[in-house]
């Protein structure tokens, strides 16, 4: 992981497309240790788009679906609440699913969606990150890769602003 300095009063952690099948590859065994076997990889768009279609593939499973939620406004900037933008189209009534995201900060984002697949029916859900930062949240996921408290810049990252 390359590191770099602060931006706007942000310390920043820029990662690699290998720090990132790291982290997929951790995550992965982690939930194959505990005898977990998700229907449906449900990712939250935008962050966790890339690491749920790499845990899609390493769980070998094709069922693979997003859920769009907003919540920052710039980085480091959040709305008083996160807001379901775009539900999914994959019924998860009955289903257990893993829910991946990119990041955890606060777990509003994650306990909104948990929340809401709760509501549809879903008969377990599992929340995994690649990265959590390490303070006080609403929800805290099941699996996570590393912890850290910088702004984490990702590979996929590069054209924003």
């Amino acid at each position: 992981m390359a590191e770099s300095g602060s931006q706007a009063g942000l310390e920043k952690l820029h990662l690699t497309w290998e720090d990132i099948e790291s982290m997929c590859n951790d995550i992965h065994a982690q939930v194959q240790s505990k005898g977990i076997k998700p229907d449906i990889i449900m990712g939250v768009s935008r962050g966790g788009l890339i690491p749920a279609r790499i845990l899609s593939s390493l769980f070998k499973n094709k069922n693979l679906s997003t859920i769009r939620v907003t919540f920052y406004t710039k980085p480091g900037v959040t709305k008083p609440y996160p807001r379901l933008a775009e539900d999914s189209a994959a019924d998860v009534n009955g289903k257990t699913l893993l829910i991946v995201d990119d990041v955890i900060e606060t777990g509003k984002t994650l306990d909104l969606a948990k929340r809401h697949f709760n509501d549809k029916g879903a008969k377990k859900i599992y929340i995994a990150v690649l990265l959590k930062k390490d303070r006080e949240m609403l929800l805290q996921p099941d699996f996570h890769s590393r912890m850290t408290d910088k702004w984490v810049v990702y590979p996929w990252e590069r054209f924003d602003d």
